[in-house]
């Protein structure tokens, strides 16, 4: 059946319908596609995470393994900065593209691949509210799991370095892989703020930074995710795993990186690139 609902709700015209299945078929074939003139005038951010929806959906249909949470992004001023958003936005999880650590992937199956370092969870309860902000410590008890992730972040647009929020909602977040670690059974008894991570890459010891480089504590993030998910009338789910945000400025990965996440006491995380 065609998956064209969420497109024509937010009233793309046919240029716009043409670039979300470019886009689309850019994800299968791994070959980068240009934004349409006049993108930035003509589609609204409501419109890019329609596109980004419609094609998350087909994907998941296409790979398999549903979607099973959502990735943050641009949770530190820097971020947002470059990439032009007003706040810190999410993106769906496909589970097909979730892998458990140590895990070996090919480098070709990304177009920038740029790695960071972040803290994961997974909510054991399900959490709701009307759109206000929860508190940190509501936020804390529906969480039952947290884990070391590494998020590998990629592309389909050619110019991606220059295009505008509602392109990064339609190329879904720039969502490419997830590589979780083992989960952390004493979490609760950590600051997470003050908790810290070093990236290394062929043992090379290229990155650090620390929770509270996430909106002060990874756990901000995760409230204004839940509230963003209430505003729009929907809850997070028990068993929703959400990846809260970089701790580390963004590493551009290599063909024969060894990339390894130390978080010290809250674990490590592993992938390798052929």
């Amino acid at each position: 059946p065609p998956m064209s609902s969420p497109v024509h709700a937010a009233g793309l015209d046919a240029p716009l319908t043409a670039f979300a299945d470019a886009l689309f078929e850019a994800r299968i074939s791994g070959r980068p596609v240009a934004l349409p003139d006049g993108f930035a005038q003509r589609c609204s951010e409501a419109q890019g995470r329609a596109i980004g929806a419609r094609n998350v959906a087909r994907l998941a249909e296409r790979l398999g393994g549903g979607i099973v949470g959502a990735k943050l992004a641009a949770t530190n001023p820097a971020a947002l900065q470059k990439l032009g958003l007003a706040k810190p936005i999410s993106a769906p999880l496909l589970g097909a593209r979730v892998f458990a650590s140590p895990r070996v992937l090919p480098r070709a199956d990304f177009i920038v691949c740029v790695v960071e370092a972040e803290l994961g969870v997974r909510f054991g309860a399900d959490l709701r509210t009307d759109g206000a902000r929860p508190a940190r410590d509501a936020v804390a008890a529906a969480v039952d799991q947290v884990f070391p992730v590494i998020e590998l972040a990629d592309t389909r647009i050619a110019d991606w370095q220059s295009a505008p929020p509602a392109a990064i909602h339609a190329d879904m977040g720039y969502f490419g892989a997830l590589v979780t670690g083992a989960p952390c059974a004493g979490w609760r008894t950590l600051d997470l703020a003050a908790a810290s991570v070093r990236l290394l890459v062929n043992d090379a010891d290229v990155r650090q930074g620390s929770g509270a480089s996430v909106m002060g504590h990874p756990f901000e993030a995760l409230a204004g995710f839940v509230a963003e998910r209430g505003a729009a009338g929907q809850g997070v789910a028990a068993g929703e795993i959400v990846s809260t945000g970089t701790w580390t400025v963004p590493y551009l990965a290599q063909p024969g990186d060894r990339l390894v996440a130390d978080f010290g006491p809250l674990g490590r995380v592993s992938v390798d690139l052929t």
